[in-house]
């Protein structure tokens, strides 16, 4: 019976130890099964986690260009309202200077500067027609006066028919090619601050 008991025994010993064995193998299998389940749940949270940050930055990229574009059409119009008020004060400096001797003096000043005047006539705005005596004084004689309603600001043009010439002295050229120069060197200005 002892043989028995013994024989028993190892029975039991070795079925244990394969149980264990086998346990063991279920147990590891688990537990590596367990490891490739919580890489492949790692590995899909972060590919979403990188897909809503892409999303995200697409997003607020696309907000971003957005706030830049309206604050530089705000910079751009508040630059324009700028400028007309700029040169709107420059015209009403120029018809408060229109009443003064100074601008007459300047009239008959830069008219004695063309040089010879004979033939030509000098077209002024009507409501300089007041200067006409004094204009056809430093032009010399031969020369003409006469209003011109295009011209608005002040200055004067000068025809010369027989040359077929034309000199715009007139403060309206003068303006506009100065409001042509400012907006020129405002673009520029405008178009470095883009490029830093």
């Amino acid at each position: 019976m002892e043989q028995e008991k013994e024989k028993l025994e190892r029975f039991i010993s070795a079925v244990e130890a394969t149980t264990n064995q086998q346990v063991r193998a279920i147990e590891n299998d688990a537990e590596n099964e367990c490891a490739n389940i919580l890489a492949e749940a790692q590995k899909n949270a972060e590919e979403a986690k990188q897909r809503k940050l892409s999303d995200t930055k697409k997003m607020l990229s696309g907000k971003y260009v957005r706030m830049i574009s309206k604050a530089e059409l705000d910079i751009l119009l508040c630059r324009e309202e700028l400028t007309k008020t700029l040169f709107d004060n420059i015209r009403k400096q120029i018809a408060e200077y229109r009443t003064s001797e100074q601008y007459a003096d300047s009239m008959c000043a830069m008219i004695a500067k063309e040089g010879d005047m004979k033939g030509a006539q000098i077209c002024i705005a009507p409501e300089d027609m007041g200067l006409s005596d004094k204009l056809l004084a430093a032009a010399g004689e031969g020369a003409s006066v006469a209003a011109d309603d295009s011209v608005k600001l002040g200055g004067y043009l000068v025809l010369r028919r027989e040359q077929g010439t034309v000199t715009d002295r007139t403060y309206d050229c003068a303006l506009k090619e100065q409001q042509s120069l400012f907006a020129s060197r405002n673009l520029m200005t405008a178009q470095e601050g883009d490029s830093k």
